[in-house]
This record gives structure tokens, sequence and C-alpha cells, in this order.
């Protein structure tokens, strides 16, 4: 084995490590992201390796500059492809590059020890020395490829077995998780600067002098790899736990508010059932007043009992009970607000969207929407109710003024008012009834859509036709 074969079996084993360390940072990401296959994906893994190859085999750069090439990669695809949600994939860096660095420090603290052992037992004396030499390089080199394989594939086999989804961060859960990461990093930093340190009469070689390192190093990388995955193992269940209280507390919403439809249904039916009992007395009343020719106290009786029949009488008719009890509802609670109201809701026979379901997706909505134009002057405030169909598919679409100021809850994807609940850990009322809406649309494998012009805020939801997807 010469010198020159002993460089260009080094090239070799670059290549493979810019390869083999996109590929082990592509399934990280995988993780954290589960992107949808596509052009997008491909294009971004293949710049990533094309540059991790360029960076280490053409131009020699250091370790250091290469991370950052593939960190300014990384981000910039993340900010075009997840619309500047930076939070995950600067956590998916800081843990590559852990999991990196501690699969190095194992891998290169058992290298030593091999070396140690070979390189000991060699006659420098030895015709074949150089050739003996070279040999045992490659070999120390290729077991710690292998060792430094192994570890990192374990590593990141037990996180994907942990990690069954996606997981939503914030800048909060970021820092978090990140802390065991940037420590680890800088132990790595602070054992290369210290393997082989250039003193005045020799050169201090840290595996030889304190030959304990070579297990201890290897332990506390370990460690820091087993601490960080319990780490990420607790913010998921975490993450799980909220989302389970928030469904709860989802359906505890939507049980209260089917409650108070029925409450509602059942008191208007009571008051049809009793206008409908008494009208024998109002009849025979008026027949009293006309025969004895007061003629103004039958004009009276009739403006009295006129007003009680409008109560009862519904300005819209959708064609369903349940729609027109909340629609009819709402407009009374948004007219006696002030709210000038606009309905085009028809609901057929041949529709296959329960009305149940209707019911909770039009009940949040103008909920949302009568609260939002309370807080503007009567003349600003409005509420448009639409149902379109589209082939196959119902479009509801619900149009309000408001007061153009919206809150985002860090990491969740539906605004927010600034009413809370005043319970901590729970969504404000406002992000809760769009996600009610938003979970609705799903089981009907349609989606919202939300958006807000100026002073406009309008919520857009697409339902399926045919059977409901369970």
């Amino acid at each position: 084995m010469s010198q020159a074969g002993y460089e260009t079996f080094s090239v070799f084993c670059d290549l493979y490590l810019a390869i083999w360390q996109t590929v082990l940072f592509l399934v990280i990401w995988d993780i954290f992201f589960r992107p949808e296959r596509g052009k997008r994906e491909v294009i971004f893994a293949g710049i990533l390796a094309a540059a991790n190859v360029f960076l280490r085999l053409c131009l020699y750069a250091p370790g250091w500059g290469r991370y950052v090439a593939s960190a300014v990669i990384a981000l910039t695809y993340c900010y075009i492809t997840y619309r500047g949600r930076l939070e995950k994939a600067v956590f998916t860096l800081l843990l590559f590059y852990n999991f990196h660095g501690m699969s190095f420090l194992v891998a290169s603290s058992i290298y030593q020890f091999i070396m140690d052992e070979t390189l000991g037992s060699l006659d420098v004396l030895d015709a074949a020395y150089m050739f003996h030499l070279y040999r045992s390089l490659m070999v120390g080199q290729v077991c710690m490829l292998l060792i430094y394989t192994l570890a990192f594939i374990l590593t990141v086999f037990i996180l994907k077995k942990m990690i069954k989804s996606p997981l939503s961060m914030n800048w909060q859960d970021t820092v978090f998780l990140s802390v065991l990461n940037v420590v680890g990093s800088m132990l790595v930093w602070m054992v290369i600067d210290l393997i082989m340190v250039p003193m005045e009469q020799e050169i201090f070689c840290l595996f030889t002098q304190k030959k304990e390192m070579v297990w201890r190093i290897p332990m506390i990388a370990v460690l820091l790899c087993a601490g960080e995955i319990s780490a990420v193992c607790i913010f998921r269940k975490y993450k799980e736990l909220q989302d389970e209280r928030e469904k709860h507390f989802v359906e505890e919403q939507q049980t209260k508010a089917l409650k108070r439809r029925l409450e509602e249904a059942e008191h208007f039916y009571g008051s049809i059932r009793r206008v409908r009992h008494e009208m024998k007395n109002h009849m025979a009343n008026i027949k009293g007043l006309v025969a004895g020719e007061k003629y103004g106290d039958v004009e009276r009786y009739i403006e009295k009992l006129d007003a009680t029949i409008q109560e009862l009488d519904y300005k819209f008719s959708t064609g369903n009970a349940v729609t027109d009890v909340i629609i009819n509802d709402k407009y009374r609670r948004a007219a006696n607000a002030g709210i000038v109201c606009s309905v085009k809701f028809e609901y057929r026979e041949t529709d296959t969207v329960s009305a149940f379901d209707l019911g909770i997706i039009l009940n949040n909505l103008l909920d949302n929407a009568i609260e939002a134009c309370e807080k503007l002057e009567e003349e600003k405030r409005h509420i448009s109710l639409t149902l379109k169909r589209k082939r196959h598919f119902l479009l509801i679409e619900v149009e309000n003024s408001f007061d153009g100021k919206l809150e985002w809850r860090e990491g969740e994807s539906l605004p927010a008012t600034t009413k809370q609940d005043g319970r901590p850990g729970i969504l404000p009322e406002h992000g809760i009834g769009l996600k009610n809406v938003r979970d609705v649309a799903e089981r009907y494998l349609g989606s919202m859509d939300v958006k807000a012009e100026g002073e406009v805020f309008r919520v857009t939801v697409m339902l399926q036709q045919g059977e409901r997807a369970e």
C-alpha cells in the first residue's frame, strides 16, 4: 500500500461521508417534516448532496464551512416551502449536528484505540514498514467509518421509531429541545481541539496521555444522545396530551352548543304550540269586538297578535329545521345588535352533508362574526352568509366586518381574538370555533380557508358531498 493509494482511498472515504451524511440528514428532516414526495423535495436533496460533495472534494472546505452551507440551503428551502416557519428547521439542523458529532466521538475513540494497538506492534526498521503503516491506517479508517455509520443509524432509527408524526414547534420549544444539541456540538469542538495540542518540545495527545478518555468520551456522547432522544420523547408526549386536552375541550363546546340549540328549538316549537292552542280564544275575542263594533280595539288587538306571530316567524327558510333554528336565531341576535345580515342558504333533500355538522359550522362561524361586528360602530356592522354548490361540493362562506386586528397564537395556523376564557393552555374562543369548523371540513374531505383583507374577514368552508368519511 503506497501513499498515493492511501490518498485515493481517503478521497473515496470523503465522498462516502459527504453522501451518507446528506442521506442521514434527509432522513431526520423527513421525521420532523414528513413532506409529500415531489419535485421540490428531489431538488432539495440533490442540491444538498451536490453542495456537500463539491465543498468537500473540490474546494476542500473545512467541516464548519460545509455545515454552514448546508444550513443555509435547508433554511432557505424551509422558508420557501413552509412559509417562513423556521423553528423546526433550526432544531432539525442542531439535532443532526449533535447526532453527527456524538457518532464521530464514539467512532474516533474506538479508532484511536485500534490505531494505538496496531501501530504499537509495527517495527520501524522493517523494510515493509510504510506498507504496513498505510494498510493499518486504511483498516482503522474503515473501522471508524463503519462504527460512525452504525452509531448514526442507531440514533436515527430510535428517533424514527419514537416520532410517528410531525410535531409542531415554536421558538420556545426549539430553545428547550436544542440545549443538549448545543452542548454536544461544543463538546465535539473541545475534544477536537484537545486531541493533539502542539507544545514547545512535544505534542500532547489526549488519548495517549489520558487513556481513560477512550471510554469516557464515548460514554458522555451516548448519554448526551440518550438525553436528547428522551427530551424529544417527553416533548412528543406533552404535545399529545395537549392535543387531547384541546380535543376534549372542543367536544365539550360542541356538546354545549348542541344542547343550547335543542333548548332553543324546544322553546320555539313550544311557543308555536301555545299560539295554536290560544288561536281559538283570539278568534273568539276578535269576533266579540267586531260584534260590539269596537273597531279600534279590534285593530289594536290584531296588531298585538301580529307582533306575537312575527316573533315566532322565521325570516329565513332554509329547507331544514336545524339550520332554520340556528340561522334565524343568529339573525335575531345580530338584528338586536344593529348588524345588517344577508343570507343566501338553501339546504336540499339531496344534500348528503349532515344537518348537525352544518349546524356546528354555522353556529361557530356566525358566533365569531357577530362577536367581531359588536366591536365596531353600528354603521360598519355587516354579515353575509352564502351557500353555493360546485359539482359535488358545498361551499359555505361567511363574510363579516371586523376591526382589522388579528392575533395568531404561536405555533397555530388559526387566528384568535383577544377574548380569553381565563384557563391556561386553552385556545381562545375564536380559535376554538374555527378549529371546530376545520375538523368538520376534514371529516368531509374538504378544507377551510381563512382570509382577512382590510376590515373584511372571510371564512370559506368546502365540504365534499357523498358518503361521509369517518
